[in-house]
């Protein structure tokens, strides 16, 4: 797990030393319906830090703390956003009460401490119980008019999570690529915002949002060291189903997969809202992770840059994870309802079924994931394990 994570820092640094970005091949315009769209930017009033010496890598934690199952969501927003009016404390109050164990405070274009706080240097910005609060920041950019194009509105969302961040700056920040028409080059200034802050995780967020992902950018982008993606994001599952004319999430995952590239899928609920309206816009709740970690901020980001984890948007399970060659899947005791899987082999779906409880040797070459569906239509993604 060190050396992963590691390794997954290192692509991060190295995101910000690339000065020309290789061309990407354009997708063709198509039209979309689309739920109502974010705010637009804000404007912003600070700049970036100066870069810390290095992104820390997370730390080994003692033996004396066992692995265990945690439950979190690394996609969340509290009023410091601009289009939340929760409280931050209220926001930590709505997950520590449904039994979450961690959440990632990604307020836009901000590091939001708590209660005035100074946690400047650490991973966190609160690490009691029952309620570990990881920082972070989601880079927000919404231009119009980006390369490879998206559907006809021209609507481009350049959103990007950095998890863990060591730095503190004051305000909101200008990081954004505003000359180059080019997602690739968009994205980069991202990643280049990332190791100044000295982030331990990118995460691309909702890709297809206005169609605006390809398989070639996706792939880049995990080549430059996002390690992880939005697969299921609660309020924009009908881009991430994809339709006849753009791949979903889980096949632009694939694709990048089969070029033996790593990228962990996540599922998220990108929540700005948690009173329970059913009118709210971007409710809590919906997506998750759930993490097999030490209940530590380190442990917890080594965890995740390892791919040890798996997303839900509803289904709980006992065991999703390689043993003995064999990547093994259960669903958790006394959980309701009927379920299927489906084994995803090298982007093909090569067998599955209805039951409780499945294994399947890991292929020789490249890779196997699996989907759990449950009757009601919720869903885990096991990571991708490989031989």
């Amino acid at each position: 797990m060190k050396a992963l994570a590691l390794a997954a820092v290192a692509a991060l640094g190295a995101c910000a030393a690339v000065d020309v970005a290789p061309a990407v091949p354009s997708s063709p315009a198509m039209a979309s319906s689309s739920p109502a769209a974010a705010p637009e930017d804000a404007p912003l009033v600070s700049t970036l830090p100066e870069a810390d010496a290095a992104a820390p890598a997370p730390a080994p934690v003692a033996d004396a703390d066992p692995e265990v199952w945690l439950k979190g969501s690394t996609h969340v927003h509290a009023k410091p956003s601009g289009d939340s009016s929760e409280p931050i404390d209220d926001v930590m109050r709505w997950y520590a009460d449904r039994g979450y164990d961690f959440i990632a405070l990604t307020d836009h274009n901000r590091v939001s401490e708590i209660d005035g706080a100074d946690t400047h240097g650490e991973v966190a910005v609160h690490t009691g119980k029952p309620l570990i609060v990881l920082s972070g920041i989601e880079l927000t950019h919404n231009p119009s008019g980006c390369l490879p194009q998206g559907d006809p509105s021209r609507k481009c969302r350049i959103h990007v999570n950095v998890l863990g961040v060591t730095a503190r700056p004051a305000g909101k920040l200008e990081w954004a690529e505003r000359k180059s028409h080019q997602r690739v080059d968009m994205y980069q200034a991202a990643f280049a915002a990332a190791k100044a802050l000295g982030g331990s995780l990118v995460q691309i967020n909702h890709p297809q949002w206005y169609w605006g992902m390809t398989a070639d950018l996706l792939a880049e982008l995990a080549r430059r060291g996002a390690l992880l993606v939005e697969v299921a994001n609660a309020q924009f599952m009908t881009w991430s189903a994809g339709d006849k004319d753009h791949p979903s999430m889980d096949q632009l995952w694939d694709a990048v997969l089969a070029q033996g590239l790593t990228m962990w899928g996540v599922a998220s609920d990108d929540a700005h809202s948690y009173r329970g309206n059913p009118r709210d816009k971007w409710p809590a709740g919906g997506g998750w992770v759930v993490v097999k970690a030490r209940r530590d901020p380190r442990a917890i980001l080594a965890a995740l840059a390892a791919g040890h984890f798996y997303a839900s948007t509803g289904v709980v399970l006992a065991h999703a994870e390689a043993q003995g060659g064999e990547l093994v899947v259960e669903i958790a005791a006394g959980e309701p309802g009927a379920y299927t899987l489906d084994w995803i082999e090298n982007g093909k779906t090569v067998a599955g079924g209805a039951g409780r409880a499945w294994r399947r040797a890991v292929p020789v070459r490249g890779y196997l994931r699996a989907i759990v569906t449950r009757d009601d239509g919720k869903r885990s993604w096991i990571e991708p394990a490989r031989a």
